[in-house]
């Protein structure tokens, strides 16, 4: 792992120390190519400055004479040789070559009299006398160093020295940054490395604890929920174990007593004895189907289909469907529903939920009492209350009323056939239903159990 980590910081620091390079060699391009623009420009200027002065110069001698002949051309100084060898030539207002200055000799009218072709810029200035063109100046120079000074040679030498310079202490910084950087990086990714190895051995409380707003941060903080999803999910198992154990040691020891018995002729295996036995058995296939069915519903394996209902319609439906058990029983059950009050639900989901919830308050109501069910809005919610008269919830008990297993009255509910989950797959119905489920004492005797759904 810490040499995972060594690669991942060396790449980030190289990677930062490259990024610094390239940079560096980019604006070195850019000045040495802005300093070559700039100073074409400088000379060209130069140059122009230089053509125009001479044009003045000719100018003048030409309006003392009124021509280019008499040989005072001849008296111009020597021009290249004052100015390091710029070119320079003077055209009459025919084109013809009057004179031609290129630093190391001189000609004038009856030389070569043949236009220069430099290289470099030419620049050119027509002589003005009255207004009128009389001739042309040309200017040029044979190589662009000859106007470069030595201060401005030595300052260009100085830039690109300090350039480099910068060049090199922006390489040597951006590794320092990066290897600074990349050991910040590589440090909570370390973290969270080490918190998944203790994970995987063993350690269930291992965590990250980091907090940040950042990616690493999210990861982080979405590890350390998975982490407790997964301590969650195998704290239920093991949950599940001890209960299903504890439930099924009930059934089992009673199947096992009745069946040794008869086997050392205690008891009969008469048609009662063996009743007892399938009862037993009978209990045990239901325990198993609630406990199945209550996982597959804490782990969000059951579908649902949501849609939009009248909450009234499941409800009144649980209603008709218990009504002859109510009656069985000796039980008055009132229904007092408002209609129109619509969710999005699972008519058939929200249906067990209701059943389950009158199937508990027949279980646990005596004879002659009452079980209420009603139908009201508060707010923005659907509130369902089902109310019985029975033996109620110890205030003590109230906070485990929808733990998996719990009974109120544990000897009559195993001898009413209560499994104990029933209040266990009400309460997982309802949160899928993104709503909630309470439970209350009722003045007097009795409990209410009230369920709120959000209005769609």
């Amino acid at each position: 792992m810490n040499n995972s980590r060594t690669t991942l910081a060396r790449r980030l620091a190289v990677a930062f120390a490259a990024v610094a390079a390239m940079t560096a060699l980019l604006t070195a391009v850019l000045v040495s190519v802005s300093w070559d623009v700039q100073f074409d420009r400088y000379i060209r200027s130069n140059l122009e400055s230089v053509a125009q002065s001479w044009a003045q110069v000719f100018a003048s001698g030409y309006q003392q004479t009124g021509t280019w002949e008499g040989g005072w051309l001849a008296n111009v100084p020597r021009f290249g040789m004052m100015r390091g060898g710029i070119g320079l030539e003077l055209l009459d207002q025919n084109g013809r070559v009057l004179m031609q200055d290129l630093g190391f000799q001189r000609y004038l009218t009856g030389g070569p009299g043949q236009l220069q072709q430099p290289e470099g810029p030419v620049v050119e200035t027509p002589v003005l006398v009255d207004n009128q063109i009389v001739g042309t100046v040309r200017v040029w120079s044979p190589s662009t160093g000859r106007l470069q000074s030595d201060i401005d040679e030595r300052f260009r030498r100085a830039a690109l020295w300090a350039l480099g310079t910068a060049a090199l202490l922006a390489v040597a910084l951006a590794t320092a940054v990066g290897v600074w950087y990349a050991r910040r990086v590589t440090r909570p990714i370390l973290r969270i490395t080490e918190t998944a190895q203790a994970l995987r051995s063993g350690n269930e409380h291992a965590r990250t604890n980091m907090v940040g707003e950042d990616e690493v941060g999210l990861l982080a903080k979405t590890f350390d929920e998975m982490a407790d999803a997964i301590e969650a999910d195998r704290e239920l198992e093991r949950r599940l174990t001890g209960d299903v154990a504890h439930e099924l040691r009930t059934p089992l020891q009673a199947i096992q007593a009745t069946v040794e018995a008869m086997q050392d002729g205690v008891l009969p295996a008469d048609p009662e004895r063996l009743e007892v036995v399938r009862n037993e058995t009978v209990r045990l296939g239901r325990l198993a189907d609630g406990i199945l069915e209550l996982t597959r519903l804490e782990r969000g394996s059951v579908p649902f289909s949501m849609q939009r209902i009248d909450v009234a319609t499941p409800v009144r439906a649980a209603a008709d469907t218990h009504r002859a058990l109510m009656e069985s029983l000796d039980l008055v059950m009132t229904v007092d529903i408002v209609e129109g009050l619509h969710v999005m639900g699972d008519d058939e989901r929200l249906r067990q939920a209701l059943g389950n919830l009158l199937s508990n308050a027949a279980r646990y109501t005596p004879e002659g009492g009452r079980v209420e069910v009603s139908v009201r809005k508060e707010t923005d919610q659907a509130v369902i209350t089902v109310a019985d008269t029975g033996i109620g919830i110890a205030e003590q008990d109230l906070p485990r009323v929808f733990s998996r297993f719990w009974r109120a009255d544990e000897a009559r509910s195993r001898a009413t056939g209560g499994l104990g989950i029933g209040l266990s797959v009400v309460k997982e119905i309802v949160e899928r239903h993104h709503g909630t489920i309470g439970a209350r004492r009722r003045d007097g005797d009795g409990s209410v159990f009230s369920i709120r759904l959000p209005l769609a």
